[in-house]
């Protein structure tokens, strides 16, 4: 590998590392990371799932919901991580992180296999795409002005960064569709293609519905442009299309027809921001497709069909962002891809080879323009972590009550606790709790302002034994101030099983 490549990727692995590094560095004085620094709500989440498959579980079921669903096989690539978890001693956290940056790594190889695709040569243009890939964002630290939250700050499965700062499985999705979309364009055919895309197929439909829709038009819409329907590209499209539609489905099916997790999907609402936010968080690049395209059309000069396939993809995902449906964003999936691979390839036909000086201006001001959103992403979760903020770190009085309370209840135990804690229980045992979580306790709403109620004593006598009865409540995780009867007025009738540096677990009689 080329100097320049070890280079950007020791620079990118810092990226992704550092942050990780120095929280683990900073639990002291009663306070231990979580091992999350980036969207902590969701990251507590997919521990919560790997506590699942660490107890051995491969089927699904809501850690923050009291009520249990039907056995589900989704969110299996947590299920998996837990698992091996299990099996080989190693943290959650810690096999968290290494599957993100095992994926990130192997990514970095699979994106530069995929620009060869599009410049024949590792010249500027080459180098301006993969380093944009890896490293850029948009214009959203301009639009952070407005008040808004842009794009490029949190919708982690668009952008290539993000992804690899945020979470595994976004990641492996940017990876899986990267090698497949190398295939397509490659026509890659055989027996040993069709078997790998099978098994591609079969991990991005279980991880990413809506990147596996995004791939499958794209097969689809590779045959139009290649106009020829031959034997190898049906059973390419077939091998991939089959499992996808198959899991899909299921999903689909499964998830509608449980009543616990129907209700979950209804508030599972992931709505498109602002074209004005979209504009600017993929920005420059998508505004330069649409200008350097334009200007090229007028020149008569004539692209290639990959280039055309890449934008196929852009303009039905941006179509399909705008449509009128609960889960509209998820179609962004991905999209920072072909938005950057086509606007440095126009950018290349656009530019003649004897404006080098000009060329170089302009892509190092690129560069500069799409680097200050990660960067500014980065350096506040090193300050939060620096800080000590409550978002990454947790006392380490709530860690040793869980631990004891592990240890002595059985697993699945419904736990009432405050939202704080509520969020943090299911990550570090394999417990249930009331409410947690805004998008995955159920009638998530409702119940937090009952919990709420619950824990200002705003609830009579009567309404707390009722609202703990209706949700199976077997413990009480109570997290006091100084006393311990300013924990809610019920727990007093309550048998204390646990007490230490302000925190108390009481027992509800069944």
């Amino acid at each position: 590998m080329k100097k320049w490549k070890i280079f950007v990727l020791v620079i990118w692995l810092f990226f992704l590392l550092f942050p990780v590094i120095f929280g683990y560095s900073q639990s002291k004085n009663g306070l231990v990371f979580s091992g999350l620094f980036f969207n902590p709500i969701d990251g507590y989440s997919y521990f919560a799932k790997m506590q699942q498959g660490e107890a051995g579980a491969w089927a699904f079921d809501l850690p923050y919901s009291p009520v249990s669903n039907n056995d589900i096989y989704i969110f299996t690539l947590y299920e998996l991580f837990g698992q091996i978890s299990g099996i080989s001693g190693l943290s959650i956290p810690f096999i968290y992180h290494f599957f993100r940056i095992l994926f990130s790594i192997l990514l970095f190889f699979s994106l530069q296999d995929l620009l060869s695709i599009f410049f024949k040569k590792e010249d500027l243009y080459y180098k301006g795409a993969f380093i944009s890939l890896l490293f850029g964002g948009g214009l959203g630290w301009i639009y952070f002005l407005s008040g808004e939250l842009p794009i490029d700050f949190w919708v982690a499965e668009s952008f290539i960064f993000l992804s690899s700062f945020s979470n595994p499985h976004f990641v492996l999705s940017f990876l899986i569709m990267s090698i497949l979309l190398t295939f397509i364009i490659r026509n890659q055919n055989g027996i040993k293609f069709a078997i790998i895309i099978f098994f591609l197929s079969v991990i991005l439909t279980s991880i990413s519905p809506f990147a596996a829709i995004m791939i499958g038009i794209i097969f689809g819409i590779n045959i139009i442009l290649q106009r020829e329907l031959t034997k190898d590209k049906i059973i390419n499209l077939a091998v991939f299309g089959i499992p996808a539609g198959t899991i899909g489905v299921y999903q689909y099916l499964a998830i509608r027809n449980d009543p616990v997790l129907s209700i979950w999907n209804l508030q599972n609402v992931t709505q498109t921001p602002s074209i004005i936010n979209l504009l600017f968080s993929f920005s420059p690049f998508i505004i330069g497709v649409l200008i350097l395209f334009l200007k090229l059309w007028k020149k008569k000069i004539v692209l290639d069909k990959s280039t055309y396939l890449l934008l196929s993809w852009i303009i039905f995902a941006l179509f399909m962002a705008f449509i009128p449906f609960n889960l509209q964003r998820r179609f962004l999936v991905g999209i920072y891809l072909p938005i950057v691979i086509v606007f440095w390839n126009l950018l290349r036909e656009y530019f003649s080879a004897n404006q080098k000086k000009k060329i170089k201006l302009t892509i190092f001001a690129l560069i500069g323009l799409v680097l200050p959103s990660n960067l500014l992403l980065f350096s506040g979760s090193v300050n939060a972590i620096k800080n000590h903020d409550p978002i990454f770190f947790i006392n380490e009085n709530i860690v040793e009550a869980i631990k004891w309370l592990e240890s002595n209840a059985e697993e699945e135990s419904v736990i009432l606790a405050e939202e704080e804690n509520g969020l943090i229980i299911p990550a570090f045992a394999r417990f249930k709790v009331v409410y947690g979580h805004p998008f995955e306790s159920i009638n998530a709403e409702e119940t937090r302002n009952l919990v709420s109620d619950f824990w200002m004593n705003k609830l009579s006598d009567k309404q707390s034994r009722n609202f703990i009865e209706t949700n199976y409540v077997d413990f009480i995780f109570c997290e006091y101030a100084n006393y311990i009867n300013n924990c809610p007025a019920i727990t007093q009738s309550l048998e204390i099983i646990y007490t230490a540096d302000d925190v108390a677990i009481f027992q509800v009689e069944n």
